[in-house]
């Protein structure tokens, strides 16, 4: 009896000392990194998502140098870099494919099909884990649980909690896809953007013979949505062949609206309330000109789990500290990323003009220094962390 009771005692600690099931709404990028991140710290999960299968659109992923070993530790590195690219070159190209500006990336980034990465991560966790053709909600839950919300760009979530937190409308439409193409040498390990004329189309080497490809326009009366590839092969008529060889090519084309949060309109907001809080696009989405929403989305989760592997801090602290280290990260990405997408759309003719030769003549080093902010690594010690190409923040 003794020794039975002694078993019962040591069973209700031991029992005690296991951290809790985090909850996670949403399958995303957000939710699956999470659940990834947590895994790996040996922390238990649930991850609830409203549709009947987790996967995602054929189109491009930009992982920036910061994210490798994020992606290491949670053993996909090297998975990662057989799908797909790495990006040597970055090229600013006018219509007819002559060059404006290049340079070498010194911290290159991949460049992969968003898909194919989401299958990486998907496999890498428990499929019992998973709940599909989820409606959960936060109020579903006990208040004791902690919920992670990372249901997208139009979280419930956000909007029960901050009705009056609006989406920014960058007033600007997007289109992407991706090719399977035999392109010159060139475009090989190479980002290719074309500006100017009021409208963007890049071409970027996503792996073997592969080539994710975007257009960028500002809305019109219209609004036009259109998927068609012939209506979007018009708006490059003018320009080199290739452009419109890729569209033709793409089987799949894909159309969404660009919108952000300000981040002044979130200065003085919390980011959770009580044990439920909101990650990634559900509470600081970014317009895609920096190419870094998926990997904020990544830094979210990888320091969130640190955070909670502490089990000495309490839910409030964590959230807290959370939030300060990842709004000095992401606030400055997110206004830059706003601000060149706007300056690379220039309606007059002579502002489109010096737009061009402002790329010309900007030394490398100063878009050194823009992107920088992106390349800063996120550490579980450190509030900022260091940069990627070795300098510290």
């Amino acid at each position: 009896m003794h020794a039975l009771r002694i078993w019962r005692i040591y069973n209700i600690a031991n029992n005690m000392k296991k951290p809790q099931s985090i909850k996670i709404i949403g399958g995303g990028i957000s939710g699956l990194s999470t659940a990834l991140a947590l895994k790996t710290k040996e922390i238990d999960y649930e991850i609830y998502e409203q549709n009947s299968e987790i996967t995602y659109e054929n189109v491009g992923l930009g992982i920036s140098a910061n994210i490798f070993p994020i992606l290491k530790e949670w053993s996909l590195l090297d998975k990662t870099r057989e799908i797909g690219a790495e990006i040597k070159n970055f090229h600013f190209v006018d219509q007819n494919l002559k060059y404006i500006k290049s340079f070498v990336m010194d911290k290159p980034p991949l460049s992969v099909n968003r898909r194919l990465f989401y299958d990486l991560l998907k496999d890498r966790l428990d499929k019992e884990k998973i709940h599909l053709n989820s409606q959960k909600t936060v109020a579903e839950f006990s208040q004791n649980e902690i919920v992670i919300s990372a249901d997208g760009i139009n979280s419930t979530t956000r909007k029960k909690v901050y009705p009056q937190l609006n989406l920014r409308d960058s007033n600007q439409i997007l289109w992407r896809g991706i090719t399977q193409i035999n392109l010159d040498h060139k475009f090989k390990n190479s980002y290719h953007d074309f500006v100017g004329n009021n409208l963007r189309f890049a071409i970027i080497h996503s792996g073997q013979n592969y080539y994710s490809w975007y257009i960028i326009k500002e809305k019109d009366k219209t609004e036009n949505r259109t998927l068609d590839g012939e209506i979007l092969k018009s708006y490059f008529k003018n320009y080199n062949p290739i452009v419109s060889e890729v569209i033709e090519k793409s089987k799949n084309i894909y159309f969404s609206e660009v919108f952000d949060i300000s981040p002044n309109k979130r200065k003085n907001l919390n980011w959770f309330v009580s044990n439920n809080l909101m990650i990634g696009d559900a509470i600081h989405p970014t317009t895609p000109n920096m190419a870094n929403g998926a990997c904020l989305a990544m830094e979210d989760s990888y320091l969130l789990a640190s955070l909670l592997a502490d089990k000495k801090a309490s839910t409030e602290t964590i959230f807290t500290e959370f939030q300060k280290r990842r709004t000095k990260k992401i606030n400055p990405v997110t206004n830059q990323s706003w601000w060149f997408g706007k300056m690379l759309h220039q309606k007059n003719g002579v502002m489109d003009y010096l737009l061009k030769i402002g790329i010309k003549t900007t030394p490398k080093c100063l878009f050194d220094s823009i992107y920088s902010n992106v390349l800063i690594e996120t550490t579980k010690n450190n509030i900022v962390g260091n940069r990627a190409d070795g300098r510290e923040s």
